[in-house]
C-alpha cells in the first residue's frame, strides 16, 4: 500500500556523500536515483510521507492524466477566489492561472481565460468570452465585456472595454470608455509598440490605434477612425476619418 510517487526530500550533504554508492544498472547500463533509497534505508535514514489528500501525489504520464491532473488544480484555484469574495459565473467554463490575482466583489463570467499572472481590481466584471494575459493589470471597477483580449497592458479605474476589442500593448487611464470593435495595432511585422489613452478618452466604434500613437485626455476618436502611427491626439482633441485627421477642441465646443 506505500507507492512511490517519484517525490523526494534529501538532505544535501547526505545525498551527494551518497550518490558515488549507486550501482550502475547491469542490463540499462544506467543509474537510477530510486536505489539511493535503499542504501539510505540500511542505516536507517528513510521515511514516507503519509499524504491527507491523494490527488497531490497524480501520476501524468498521458494527456489524459494530465488533463485529469489540472481539472483538479483549476477547480482549487477557482474555489480559493471564491472563498476570497470573488463571483465566478460559471467555474466549469472559466479558466484562471495560479499566478493570477483578482479584487474582492469582482464578477468572472462565463468562458474567460485570466492569464500569465494577471490582476484584476475590486469590484469588476471580466467577460464573457474575455481574455486577459501577459501580466495585464485591471483597475478597480472597471468593465471588461464579451470578447475582449488584452495583452501585457494597463487598464485604469472606472474604464469601459465593453465588446470586440484587442488592447495589446496599451497604456489605458480612467474612466475611459473603448468603443465596440477597437484594435491598437501594435505589432509592426518585426517590434510591438505601445498605445497610450488618457484618463476620460472616448474611443468611437472600430477605431484602429496605429501604435505607437497617443490619445490625450478627454479627447475623442470618431467611429471607423484609423489613428495612424507616430500621432498625438491633444487633450480634448477629435480625431476623425481614414486616416485620422485631428481637429482641436472637442465637439460640444465647436
Amino acid at each position: 500500500r506505500e507507492i512511490n510517487v517519484g517525490c523526494y526530500v534529501f538532505s544535501s550533504t547526505a545525498l551527494f556523500q551518497t550518490l558515488p554508492k549507486i550501482p550502475m544498472n547491469a542490463r540499462k547500463k544506467e543509474y537510477y536515483l530510486t536505489d539511493i533509497v535503499e542504501i539510505f534505508s540500511r542505516s536507517g535514514r528513510v521515511g514516507a510521507v503519509i499524504t491527507p489528500d491523494r490527488k497531490e501525489v497524480l501520476g501524468v504520464n498521458s494527456q489524459k492524466e494530465l488533463a485529469r491532473v489540472e481539472d483538479i488544480a483549476q477547480k482549487k484555484i477557482l474555489e480559493g477566489h471564491m472563498e476570497r469574495g470573488v463571483r465566478i459565473r460559471s467555474p466549469k467554463t472559466v479558466t484562471i492561472d495560479a499566478d493570477v490575482t483578482i479584487g474582492q466583489d469582482t464578477t468572472v463570467m462565463p468562458h474567460t481565460v485570466l492569464e500569465q499572472g494577471s490582476a484584476i481590481g475590486r469590484g469588476c466584471t471580466v467577460g464573457p468570452f474575455a481574455r486577459i494575459r501577459g501580466k495585464s493589470r485591471i483597475g478597480n471597477h472597471a468593465v471588461i465585456g464579451n470578447f475582449v483580449e488584452i495583452v501585457r497592458s494597463s487598464v485604469g479605474e472606472h474604464t469601459q472595454v465593453k465588446h470586440l476589442t484587442y488592447l495589446g500593448d496599451a497604456v489605458i487611464g480612467s474612466y475611459v470608455n473603448i468603443g465596440a470593435g477597437t484594435i491598437t495595432a501594435n505589432y509592426d511585422g518585426k517590434n510591438k509598440h505601445q498605445t497610450l489613452i488618457k484618463d476620460g478618452a472616448n474611443i468611437g466604434s472600430g477605431t484602429i490605434l496605429v501604435a505607437p500613437v497617443t490619445v490625450g485626455r478627454g479627447a475623442v476618436t470618431g467611429a471607423g477612425a484609423v489613428v495612424t502611427k507616430n500621432t498625438k491626439i491633444p487633450d480634448r482633441g477629435v480625431a476623425v476619418g481614414v486616416p485620422a485627421r485631428i481637429i482641436k477642441g472637442h465637439p460640444r465646443n465647436l
